[in-house]
């Protein structure tokens, strides 16, 4: 049986070595053997790199036969790097790791072990306890709670990079051309047989992250957008609330002009109406403007990733 890894590569290819020695180092002990080469595959993708991690990963490559390397012509993002190693890996069970080691390659063979059995299709690891950033921890849990709703799906928090999966589920990979894709909910959304299997969640190797809070927060709104016109449909219900209050106010300024007393319309007033009716359409037009972008990049019918060069192939 060949294992298949994919690890995206992104301006930390100087962690590969470290990397590969613990990778190799877990392989050797799992298969009992000192050559891994021709039963396990890792799979670097450069994702368009700003310094010269692709370099690094070309002298890795040389020293590992098993390591083979793909570098995209630009950054194209996380998450399509992955579907490209996805759609380049061998193996009949394909899995996904991090060069951070946050979720080590220790944890490995007890996810192997549960894909081996036929009881599913993927394995995800889900994390005992996280070392991250508390604002880390607070956002995504907020958003796997909000994505979920969108959904209608029951995503468990704390879910690891770390997972394996059938071959025949990693081709399901093959057949998507969305733009932006958010591989935790293209997982929801295949609705195949899913297994969750413990593991430890470190503190990165080199204690520092390029995944800032501005990334995660952008792959947030293409998730929520990509994956349920939701959004559109609250825009609807504000709509009639502020419409509902709009008719509301106009009846008592009726009354209170017809039975009570003359009302001179107040500066103040007027004004915070004014500000939060346009504050509201334009908060509407720009998210309608989001989807419409979004249609845009489908029609246009780009690849989904361009390959500048591959090593080990």
């Amino acid at each position: 049986m060949k294992y298949s890894f994919v690890v995206p590569i992104y301006n930390d290819g100087y962690l590969a070595e470290a990397f590969c020695i613990k990778f190799q180092s877990v392989f050797r002990e799992y298969l009992g053997r000192q050559d891994i080469t021709g039963e396990v595959e890792l799979l670097f993708v450069n994702d368009g790199s700003s310094n010269d991690s692709f370099e690094v990963l070309k002298r890795t490559a040389g020293d590992y036969p098993f390591v083979k390397v793909i570098s995209l012509s630009r950054n194209f993002g996380q998450h399509i790097a992955i579907i490209c190693g996805y759609h380049h890996a061998s193996g009949e069970i394909v899995g996904r790791l991090n060069v951070d080691m946050q979720d080590p390659p220790d944890d490995v063979p007890a996810l192997l072990e549960v894909i081996k059995k036929g009881e599913c299709d993927i394995v995800i690891g889900i994390q005992r306890k996280r070392h991250s950033k508390w604002l880390e921890v607070i956002t995504s849990r907020f958003f796997v709670w909000f994505f979920n709703i969108l959904i209608g799906g029951d995503v468990p928090n704390g879910t690891a990079t770390l997972r394996v999966m059938t071959k025949k589920y990693a081709d399901n990979y093959k057949a998507i051309n969305d733009k932006a894709p958010f591989l935790q909910g293209l997982e929801a959304w295949f609705g195949y047989r899913v297994k969750y299997v413990p593991t430890d969640h470190h503190h990165r190797f080199d204690k520092k992250s390029s995944y800032t809070f501005m990334k995660r927060l952008r792959l947030a709104l293409n998730a929520t957008i990509a994956f349920s016109d939701r959004p559109l449909k609250f825009v609807i219900y504000v709509g009639l609330i502020i419409s509902t209050a709009g008719f509301v106010g106009f009846g008592v300024i009726v009354l209170r002009q017809l039975f009570f007393t003359d009302l001179l319309a107040g500066y103040s007033s007027t004004m915070a109406v004014i500000l939060f009716c346009s504050g509201t359409q334009v908060l509407v037009i720009g998210l309608c403007g989001l989807y419409v972008g979004k249609i845009l990049a489908q029609v246009q019918g780009r690849p989904l990733y361009l390959i500048q060069e591959k090593v080990n192939f």
